[in-house]
């Protein structure tokens, strides 16, 4: 009985290893406007990464739309002030509150982002943790909505006589 022990231990904390292992692959922040030069650099790499197949590729189109707004504010306030720190207090706020907003999406809709569930299958009582990546969940739901509308749209035999 003894020796189980160890291995339930490592079974038990296998889903915690992995969990932290590809949380480390998400950008906690991906914008950091501190100059001009550097915020065009970061606001074209997440443009290219929103497109379909990038890092954010399953973006609604309302949260894409807001990204692209609030880059084109925060534009706006660093090319009249090239550097943060020369800003004046309320310029300065806005800034920060539309790198957050933006931060706040990106980080939502990255695929690299882990989702665990601790559910128990149907027929158990022992509940599992499955997790998986927001990005093979989107995929999963796309396939799915795919094989409904496919479904949908296929003409059924009348039964009966």
């Amino acid at each position: 009985m003894n020796r189980l022990v160890p291995f339930a231990l490592a079974l038990a904390l296998a889903p915690v290893a992995v969990s932290v292992q590809a949380a480390a692959q998400v950008d906690e922040h991906p914008l950091v406007a501190r100059t001009l030069e550097s915020f065009n650099k970061d606001a074209a790499r997440i443009e290219k990464d929103m497109e379909s197949g990038g890092k954010y590729g399953y973006i609604s189109q309302s949260e894409k739309g807001r990204v692209v707004t609030q880059l084109g504010e925060m534009r706006k306030l660093l090319t009249a002030h090239a550097d943060a720190s020369d800003m004046p207090e309320d310029a300065k706020i806005a800034l920060v509150n539309a790198q957050e907003e933006i931060n706040g999406i990106l980080s939502h809709n990255d695929n690299n982002r882990l989702i665990c569930q601790h559910v128990a299958p149907v027929g158990s009582h022992r509940p599992i943790t499955t997790c998986k990546t927001y990005a093979e969940i989107m995929a999963q739901h796309r396939a799915m909505e795919h094989e409904m509308t496919r479904r949908l749209g296929t003409p059924q035999m009348n039964s009966g006589g």
